[in-house]
């Protein structure tokens, strides 16, 4: 089954990805270490950061447009280097360096908690915050990636809200001596500090769902990194402006930051400043949760960990053993409390990674030079030598300043080596019963030659299936028709699990009776189904509708209730912009058939006006009669005193649009009441509707739903399209000028 992402991230969502990971643990956390290893000049190491960030970033946009795939740094390493002890190695340092940095975080969010509310401990708030993440994660999170981005923009609006109010309470002698530990402070603090940039690898995570990924997603890795540049070096220059260094080293106070803030504005300024640092903290531990997490599951997925990592929990549809894992990983890390220890080993395995996806670009480069690449580094090979030059000078100089905290990232890689060689080859594959299928590479298909395509989206197994069979019967009397069914699996509208598309392929919250009656038509000729991964159902239709010439959609009617007050909904919408024709279909019991052949449509009553959408419908009719081969009955309701005879002639001369045998029926009375009269002697009724159908609206003479619910066969209703009758504003003139025609 062909499978897909839709693509609904645009730049600014993708910017607030990037940004809002980025922003969160220099300022927020590690501001008090880095003013403690560089003076006033940690304003320096974190701009050298942020420079040495953007030859790594080039290497990413470049990637991403070369493997069409969910993962990162991880997966672009893999790929590369064919999936031995190297790309291991660059898994095994993401996942650990990942989860070590969520302890930052819960430390960070500890601080400010405890600076509002003093009662309450700094480490009980760091250990609730991690086990309320994890508890979030596993029960699968769906917060609104709106709230993410306007929590994102608020945070940004706050910071350059300090950074204009504190220029003017620098006092600049604050700033000299500017190095007082030399250059080698400058560069001990840059190594640690070039982790809190590693937030825009996370894009790429994002690159099957961003809209033009070649396109946006290298300019918003370079945008956010000049961006969180001149944020985190306004912050931390003004910072040691206000306030002399050595007053805001971690022996002096444990919220350096808020202090300076409280320099500015007062308590307020404080609270305000430690409000920013929550939401911040909360946002940078979600996040580097998530990526963790998945970083395990994908492993254990090409088996590089136990199976057990990959198993997916069928009731949340989240991995929830990786979840653990990373979580007690954190615990650790926050039962440490060493920031600086923590931060220089969550740097060393960031940059070892980070130095392997610069080779990763030159490995690619040269032995698929063919491969089409909508962004290219420039000056190569010279950026990504620069990119690895830079992660290993740093790597030393952490080295040299913090041996401890070397040995400690070489012993974990040394036991991910032991581990790669020893335990590995003996793993086994997850627990039985539990879905690890890879999605599939993803390649747009362009339909341009294809004209007639009847596209079924299905979500309810009750009715999918007469749908499909319906569908089906219609293309096979039609040989260049192809029936494209398109299940919408819909994920949360949640910037936190955008990287999580394996987990996602588990039938998130999907129907698995309808995947598994799509899975039995695999393979069929003439039908294509599509599972589709998108946060909005209706664009994710729309997409598939767009691709196609002159294109059928065909839907299940689920009630007159619903369809009374469905203003907004899938449904409406789909009636109301969707250009194509569209067919709401209701099986009626006696019409059901046998489960493989469908309900069997001989004789169809088609009550026609003779305007224009009984025209267009027409053409619906005439398909549906011909793949039946079926009888038409054109059916024409009279008023009172109205000439029968001219009106059989004039249906007479209608015959002619139709290849089938056709009946003509004329006849006094209510439309409503005849056409449920007569139902049950016909298989199925086609009614046309008009582009304003709606609320309480009148379809060609007749309520919709009354018919639909009181015929004794099955019903059909179809709103055929036209492009100059689609416009909305003149259609809401045609139905404000009838409306004042009827009154």
């Amino acid at each position: 089954m062909k499978q897909k992402l839709d693509r609904t991230l645009g730049m600014y969502s993708a910017l607030m990805i990037s940004i809002g990971t980025m922003i969160g643990s220099a300022i927020f956390v590690l501001a008090g270490t880095s003013y403690a290893t560089a003076g006033p000049g940690a304003s320096l190491a974190i701009f050298l950061a942020g420079i040495a960030a953007v030859f790594t970033g080039l290497s990413f946009a470049e990637l991403v447009t070369v493997v069409p795939k969910a993962g990162g740094g991880y997966v672009y390493v893999k790929e590369a280097t064919g999936n031995n002890i190297i790309g291991f190695i660059c898994g095994w340092g993401f996942w650990l360096g990942y989860a070590m940095s969520c302890g930052l975080f819960a430390l960070g969010f500890g601080n400010f908690v405890h600076y509002i509310f003093p009662f309450i401990p700094q480490m009980a708030t760091a250990y609730v915050l991690v086990v309320y993440v994890a508890f979030t994660n596993i029960r699968g999170t769906k917060s609104s990636g709106n709230l993410q981005n306007i929590i994102t923009t608020v945070l940004i609006a706050l910071l350059a809200l300090y950074v204009v109010v504190g220029v003017f309470h620098i006092d600049m002698g604050n700033q000299k001596p500017y190095t007082p530990f030399g250059m080698s402070g400058v560069f001990n603090a840059m190594g640690f500090l070039y982790m809190t940039y590693i937030g825009y690898g996370l894009i790429t995570t994002a690159s099957e769902e961003v809209i033009e990924p070649e396109k946006t997603i290298p300019k918003a890795i370079l945008i956010s990194i000049a961006a969180v540049i001149v944020i985190k070096t306004s912050v931390f220059f003004i910072g040691s402006g206000i306030l002399p260094w050595n007053e805001l080293v971690p022996g002096m106070t444990d919220t350096p930051m808020i202090d300076t803030a409280m320099k500015i504005g007062g308590r307020f300024g404080g609270y305000l400043f430690a409000f920013a640092g929550i939401l911040a903290t909360l946002s940078s531990i979600n996040t580097a949760v998530m990526a963790s997490s998945r970083t395990s599951f994908a492993m254990a997925r090409d088996n590089r960990l136990p199976g057990i990592f990959k198993t997916v929990n069928r009731r949340t549809k989240t991995p929830v053993v990786s979840i653990v894992a990373t979580s007690v990983i954190v615990v650790v890390a926050v039962s440490i409390r060493d920031l600086e220890h923590i931060s220089t080993v969550t740097s060393i395995f960031s940059l070892t990674g980070y130095s392997l996806v610069n080779v990763a670009l030159i490995i690619f480069r040269k032995k698929s030079p063919e491969l089409e690449r909508k962004f290219r580094v420039p000056f190569f090979p010279v950026t990504p030598l620069l990119g690895i030059g830079v992660n290993l000078f740093l790597i030393i100089q952490l080295a040299i300043s913090d041996f401890i905290a070397l040995a400690i990232a070489l012993g974990v890689i040394a036991a991910g080596v032991l581990y790669y060689y020893l335990v590995m080859p003996k793993l086994k594959y997850a627990t039985k019963g539990i879905a690890t299928v890879d999605i599939p590479e993803i390649r747009e298909e362009r339909n341009a030659d294809r004209e007639n395509e009847i596209i079924i989206p299905v979500s309810n197994p009750r009715t999918a299936e007469n749908l499909l069979n319906f569908g089906r019967k219609i293309a096979a009397a039609e040989s260049s028709t192809t029936v494209v069914p398109v299940k919408v699996n819909v994920i949360p509208d949640n910037l936190l699990t955008i990287s999580d598309y394996e987990a996602m392929q588990r039938n998130r919250d999907g129907d698995e009776a309808v995947i598994a009656l799509l899975k039995k038509y695999e393979g069929e000729p003439g039908i294509k189904p599509v599972l589709i991964h998108s946060r909005d159902i209706f664009h994710a239709v729309m997409s598939v509708v767009h691709k196609e010439k002159n294109p059928l959609v065909l839907m299940g009617w689920h009630g007159a209730g619903i369809v009374k007050y469905m203003y907004g909904n899938f449904t409406y919408r789909m009636l109301q912009e969707a250009p194509a024709d569209v067919g709401l279909l209701r099986i009626h019991d006696k019409n059901a058939g046998k489960p493989h052949t469908g309900a069997e449509f001989k004789r169809i009553l088609f009550p026609y006006g003779g305007g224009k959408y009984s025209q267009m419908t027409a053409k619906v009719v005439n398909r549906i009669a011909k793949a039946y081969d079926a009888t038409i009955t054109l059916l024409h309701v009279i008023d009172h005193g109205e000439d029968r005879a001219e009106t059989e002639e004039y249906l007479k001369g209608s015959i002619e649009r139709f290849d089938q045998p056709v009946e003509i029926m004329v006849c006094e009375g209510g439309l409503v009441e005849k056409v449920v009269e007569f139902s049950a002697q016909y298989d199925l009724v086609v009614m046309g509707a008009s582009l304003d159908w709606g609320i309480q609206e009148m379809v060609t003479g007749l309520r919709t739903d009354r018919v639909v619910d009181l015929a004794e066969c099955s019903v059909l209703i179809i709103k055929s399209y036209d492009l100059f009758l689609q416009k909305k504003k003149l259609r809401g003139l045609l139905h404000k000028t009838r409306r004042a025609i009827h009154q």
